[in-house]
């Protein structure tokens, strides 16, 4: 595949009555994200119960270099993110064709 924009999404279910505070720790967590090379941009979307988190990236490459080389199946967790989560997050990469 050549080189092109990749989203990343990291989908969370999150343990009855964490929602809120979880999405906070998430927004919070995340911030510093923009100084990262090759990050282009996120966004935080709530559902009942749950959340996704969707990152987009320049390329492979930057995702890599941001996720480790096992970034394909592995996601990347905060320090103590495990405590809201009712079941193992799930981490799925798109490659963009178009964009507008």
């Amino acid at each position: 595949m050549d080189a092109a924009m990749i989203v990343r999404i990291s989908e969370a279910r999150v343990r009855p009555g964490l929602l809120d505070e979880f999405r906070d720790f998430i927004v919070e967590g995340t911030r510093h994200y923009d100084e990262l090379d090759g990050f282009l941009g996120d966004e935080v979307l709530v559902t009942d119960g749950g959340l996704l988190f969707i990152s987009r990236w320049r390329d492979e490459v930057a995702l890599e270099r941001f996720a480790g080389s096992g970034w394909r199946d592995t996601p990347v967790m905060l320090p103590a993110q495990e405590r809201f989560l009712a079941e193992p997050l799930g981490v799925r990469h798109f490659h963009v064709v178009r964009s507008r």
